[in-house]
C-alpha cells in the first residue's frame, strides 16, 4: 500500500501568505475622482480662509496704531499740560462750524508726530515725494459698499490725497494722512494699518477716523467720510473691535 504524502506545507504557506499579501489598488479614475472633489472643496474654503486671516492680520495691526497714537496723545499731554485744539468741529446754535476747535491743528500734529517718531513728513505731493502709494479717491472709486458715506468728502479726493494733504509714514510703517493741508480739517484723517503694503483700499486696509472731544477727553472716531469700497469693512467696525477686547 503505496503511503500517504503529508500535505505540501511549503506549498500551502505560500499559497497563504500570498492571499495574505493581497493589494488593494484604486483605479486612475478613483483617484482621479477623488483630487477633484479635494479641488473643488479646496477652492470653495480656500478664499474664506485667507479673507478671516488678511482681516485678522488687519486688526492686529490696527490695534498696534490705535494704542501708539494714544501713547502719543498721553505723552503730549504730559509734555505741554494740554492737547492743542484739533477736534472735530461741532455745529453752533447759529449754524455753520466752530472753527476755533480746529485751530490748535499745526501743534497738534507737530507735538503728535514728535511722540510717534515719523520716518519721513510730506506736506503735499506726498505721492510723488514717496509718502503713500497711489490711493483712490471718492471720485475715482469705482464701486461703493455705502455711497452715503462718500457725500461732501471732497477732501478725499484722489487729486487732493496724492497732491494736497500733509502725509506721514511712521517708522513702523503705518501711514498716515490728514482730510487736508493743515491748518483745516487736521481733525479728520486716515490710517493706512499696513503702509504701502496691498491691497491700500478704502475699507481693507485704509480707514478714515476723527479726532472728537467730550468733557475734556479726546477720543478717537469714525469719520463722517467713512469711505468703504466694495466689501470693505467700516472704520468703526475696526473701533468696536478695539472695545470687545
Amino acid at each position: 500500500m503505496p503511503k500517504a504524502h503529508p500535505p505540501d506545507t511549503k506549498m500551502q504557506g505560500g499559497t497563504n501568505k500570498s492571499r495574505g499579501k493581497r493589494k488593494i489598488a484604486f483605479t486612475l479614475a478613483e483617484v482621479l475622482i477623488t483630487l477633484g472633489i479635494i479641488g473643488i472643496v479646496a477652492a470653495m474654503t480656500l478664499p474664506s480662509l485667507t479673507a478671516k486671516w488678511q482681516q485678522r492680520a488687519i486688526d492686529s495691526q490696527f490695534k498696534r496704531a490705535y494704542s501708539n497714537l494714544y501713547k502719543a496723545m498721553t505723552m503730549m499731554k504730559a509734555k505741554l499740560g494740554e492737547i492743542p485744539q484739533c477736534y472735530y468741529p461741532e455745529k453752533n446754535p447759529n449754524g455753520g462750524n466752530d472753527r476755533s476747535q480746529v485751530s490748535g491743528c499745526v501743534e497738534f500734529y507737530d507735538e503728535l508726530m514728535q511722540q510717534l517718531k515719523v520716518l519721513k513728513t510730506c506736506k503735499g505731493n506726498a505721492y510723488n515725494d514717496g509718502c503713500i502709494p497711489k490711493y483712490q479717491g471718492v471720485d475715482t472709486i469705482k464701486k461703493y459698499e455705502d455711497t452715503s458715506s462718500i457725500s461732501g468728502c471732497g477732501g478725499y479726493s484722489q487729486s487732493r490725497i496724492l497732491n494736497r494733504n500733509y502725509a506721514y509714514v511712521l517708522n513702523d510703517g503705518t501711514i498716515i494722512f490728514l482730510y487736508s493741508a493743515l491748518p483745516g480739517w487736521g481733525s479728520v484723517f486716515a490710517i493706512d494699518v499696513n503702509g504701502k503694503k496691498g491691497p491700500n483700499r478704502w475699507g481693507y486696509d485704509l480707514f478714515s477716523f476723527s479726532w472728537n472731544e467730550r468733557n475734556h477727553t479726546v477720543f478717537l472716531k469714525a469719520g463722517n467720510c467713512s469711505i468703504i469700497e466694495d466689501g470693505g469693512r467700516t472704520s468703526n467696525e475696526l473701533l468696536l473691535g478695539i472695545k470687545k477686547d
